[in-house]
C-alpha cells in the first residue's frame, strides 16, 4: 500500500512539472521526468532486471511488485495529467515467455485509439529486420492485464480519471531461459528498437487525443541526465583527454628530419622521434571497463558512450604499439581504409590539376602576421564563450596549424599564403574551436571530447567553412587529393620513400609539400586519418544535397552517422542549440551555400 499523503506529493510534484523519482514499497520505483500524458507500468512477482530495463528506456514509467496496490496512484496520476493534456495514456507491459515464440500481444478496447495500436503493430513487424520470426496480434477486450492480476484501474475509474489502458505482451526473445541467460548484443538492439515503438506509439496517442505540447516523437524521451549517466560520461572524458592521442602520436623533430631529409637527398627514410607518454594504456583500460555503461537506462547515451569506449580502447592499443606495423593495422580498423569514392575523386581532382600554383609572387604571412588575425576571430568567440578560455601559442615543435581543445598552435616555421589566411582561421576556429566550445556548453562531455570517429565530419566540415569563404584553392584541393592517395598507398604497403617519390615525380607536388604529406601518413607507424579531410567533405557535401540542417553539425564533435542521435537529444532538449560561425551571416556564404545544396562536383568547386 502506498500512503494518501505520499501519493499526494508525487501528483503536487507532477502538476508543478517537478521530475519524479520515487522508490516504491518492496523494490518499486516510479520515474517521470517531465508532464507527460502517459506512463509504462509493469508489475511483478520476481525483479526481472532485463524486462524492467525495457521500461527505463522511457521517459515515464512505473516498475513494483504485484503485491503492491498502485490503484490510487495511477487514479491520481491520470486526472492530474488529463486536467493539464486532457488524457492519460496507460502501458501495462509483461514478458511472454513462449517456448520459441516471437508474438507481440497487444489487448486494447475495440475502436479506440486505432492510430496508437497501429503504430505498435507496424513497429514490432518491424523487428523482423533484427529477428525475422517476430509477429503480431492484437485482442480487443476489457481484459488488458496479465491473467494473474487483477486490473490497473477499473472501467469506470479509468474513465473517471480520464485514462485509456492498453495491455502489452513482450516476448522475451533477447533471453535463453533453459541457460539462463541473455543474448546482450541483440537485447541492446532489441531494447533501442523497442523504445523507439513506444516513443512513436504514444506520439500518435498524444497527437490525436491530447492538447499536443510535442511537435516530434523524440521530444518524449528523457530530458534529464541521471548521476549514473554523468558519472560514465565524465570518466570516459578523462581518459579520451589524458591520452592527447594526435599529439603522442605526432612527431616532434619532423621539421629537423626535413632538413636531414633533403641533405641525404631524398634517399634515406626520416627518423621521427615522439613525445613521451605519460600513462599506462593497460591501467587505462581496466578504468574503461569499470565505467558503468550497462547500467544506463538510456539507449541513444548508452549507444554513444559504448562506441566511444571501443574507440578509446584502440587508441591506447594504437599508444601502446607506436613505431610498429600494429599500430597501423589498429588504425585502419578505427579510421577505416580508403573508400573507392574518395580514392575516385582525389584522382578526378589531380587529373584536373596536375599542376601546383605558383606561390612566389603572392604575399605570404609569418606565423606572427597570421596570428595577429586569428586574434581577431578568436576574440568573437570568446565573448560568445566567455567562461572558456582560448588562446593563441607560436611553438617551434608543431608543422602547420593545429588546434587542441581551445587553444589555436602555430608553428615558428609557418609561411601561408595572406589569400589562405581567412580560409585558415574558419577552419581552425571557425569549425574546430568552434565546435569544441559548444559541445563544451553541453551537459554531455563526449560532446566536445568527440564521438567515436568524429574526425571525418569535423575535417569535412572544417574543408566545407574554406569553401565557403571562398578560400578553397588548387593548392589546397590538391593537398586533400595527395593526402588520400598517400594513405592508400601505405595501406598497399609502400614505404615512406616509394609515396614521397610517388607524390612528388607522379602527382608534381613540391618536395617539401611531398615530404609533409608522408610525415602524416606515417607517423606513429601509419594513420589513415588523413584522407578523412576529402571522406568527410564527401560525406557534408551529400548531406547537404540531401536537405540536412548545416546548424546541427555545430552542436559538438560527432560523426554523419550520428547525427540523428545528435537531432534527437536536441529534440528532447537534453542539448542545447549550438552557437553558429559569423561567417555564416555573410551574404556571399549564403549563396554558396545555396549552390553546394543543389549540387557541384568537387572539380568544379574552384571554377
Amino acid at each position: 500500500m502506498i500512503e494518501k499523503q505520499r501519493i499526494d506529493t508525487i501528483c503536487n510534484h507532477l502538476e508543478k512539472e517537478v521530475p519524479v523519482n520515487e522508490v516504491l514499497p518492496e523494490g518499486g520505483y516510479l520515474h517521470i521526468d517531465k508532464l507527460l500524458p502517459f506512463i509504462c507500468v509493469y508489475r511483478f512477482k520476481e525483479p526481472d532486471a532485463f524486462f524492467s530495463g525495457l521500461l527505463k528506456t522511457q521517459a515515464s514509467f512505473l516498475v513494483v511488485k504485484d503485491t503492491v496496490d498502485i490503484t490510487e496512484l495511477l487514479a491520481c496520476l491520470s486526472t492530474t495529467v488529463s486536467e493539464k493534456l486532457n488524457a492519460f495514456l496507460i502501458i501495462e507491459m509483461w514478458p511472454l515467455r513462449k517456448d520459441h515464440e516471437a508474438e507481440f500481444e497487444i489487448y486494447c478496447p475495440e475502436g479506440k485509439a486505432p492510430a496508437t495500436i497501429a503504430a505498435l503493430k507496424e513497429g514490432f513487424n518491424e523487428m523482423r529486420v533484427i529477428y525475422p520470426e517476430v509477429s503480431t496480434k492484437i485482442y480487443n477486450t476489457h481484459q488488458r492485464h496479465p491473467e494473474h492480476l487483477s486490473a490497473l484501474l477499473d472501467l469506470e475509474a479509468s474513465k473517471a480519471s480520464g485514462s485509456l489502458i492498453i495491455g502489452l505482451g513482450v516476448p522475451t526473445i533477447y533471453e535463453r531461459p533453459e541457460e539462463n541467460e541473455v543474448y546482450s548484443i541483440f537485447y541492446r538492439k532489441f531494447y533501442s528498437r523497442f523504445s523507439e515503438i513506444v516513443k512513436r506509439a504514444v506520439y500518435e496517442f498524444i497527437r490525436v487525443q491530447t492538447s499536443n505540447p510535442y511537435e516530434h516523437y523524440l521530444m518524449l524521451g528523457k530530458t534529464n541526465l541521471d548521476k549514473i549517466t554523468l558519472e560514465a560520461d565524465e570518466a570516459l572524458a578523462e581518459i579520451s583527454e589524458g591520452m592527447s592521442f594526435l599529439l603522442r602520436t605526432t612527431p616532434v623533430n619532423s621539421t629537423q628530419q626535413w632538413e636531414a631529409f633533403k641533405a641525404n637527398g631524398f634517399q634515406k627514410k626520416p627518423a621521427f622521434t615522439y613525445r613521451l607518454i605519460p600513462l599506462d594504456p593497460e591501467q587505462e583500460k581496466r578504468k574503461l571497463y569499470d565505467i558503468s555503461i550497462d547500467k544506463i537506462d538510456d539507449p541513444t547515451i548508452s549507444y554513444i558512450l559504448r562506441d566511444k569506449r571501443l574507440e578509446i580502447e584502440k587508441q591506447l592499443t594504437m599508444l601502446e604499439e607506436r613505431g610498429t606495423d600494429s599500430f597501423r593495422f589498429i588504425g585502419e580498423s578505427l579510421y577505416g581504409k580508403v573508400q573507392e569514392q574518395t580514392l575516385e575523386e582525389a584522382r578526378k581532382i589531380l587529373k584536373k590539376f596536375p599542376q601546383g600554383e605558383n606561390q612566389q609572387a603572392k604575399e605570404r604571412y609569418d606565423c606572427h602576421a597570421f596570428a595577429a588575425h586569428a586574434q581577431e576571430e578568436l576574440d568573437y568567440y570568446q565573448e560568445q564563450f566567455p567562461q572558456q578560455q582560448l588562446t593563441i601559442e607560436i611553438r617551434n615543435d608543431i608543422a602547420g596549424i593545429m588546434v587542441s581543445e581551445t587553444q589555436l598552435f602555430i608553428s615558428s616555421d609557418l609561411s601561408t599564403d595572406a589569400d589562405r589566411c581567412d580560409a585558415l582561421i574558419q577552419h581552425e576556429i571557425g569549425t574546430h574551436i568552434l565546435t569544441y566550445c559548444n559541445g563544451r556548453s553541453q551537459p554531455l562531455r563526449q560532446m566536445y571530447t568527440g564521438f567515436a570517429g568524429y574526425d571525418q565530419l569535423q575535417e569535412g566540415l572544417a574543408v566545407l567553412a574554406e569553401i565557403l569563404v571562398d578560400g578553397i584553392t588548387v593548392n589546397r584541393m590538391r593537398l586533400l587529393a595527395g593526402r588520400v592517395l598517400a594513405a592508400d598507398s601505405m595501406v598497399k604497403g609502400a614505404n615512406f620513400l616509394k609515396t614521397f617519390t610517388m607524390l612528388h615525380q607522379k602527382y608534381n607536388f613540391p618536395e617539401k609539400t611531398a615530404y609533409y604529406i608522408s610525415m602524416r601518413i606515417y607517423r606513429g607507424g601509419g594513420l589513415t586519418k588523413d584522407a578523412v579531410y576529402l571522406a568527410g567533405l564527401l560525406d557534408v557535401l551529400a548531406y547537404l544535397q540531401d536537405g540536412g540542417a548545416l546548424e546541427t553539425l555545430y552542436t559538438g564533435k560527432f560523426n554523419v552517422n550520428h547525427v540523428p542521435l545528435v537531432e534527437e537529444l536536441l529534440h528532447r532538449q537534453v542539448l542545447r542549440k549550438p552557437v553558429l560561425p559569423r561567417f555564416l551571416e555573410r551574404t556571399s556564404v549564403q549563396k554558396k551555400l545555396k549552390e553546394l545544396r543543389n549540387g557541384v562536383a568537387l572539380t568544379d568547386l574552384l571554377n
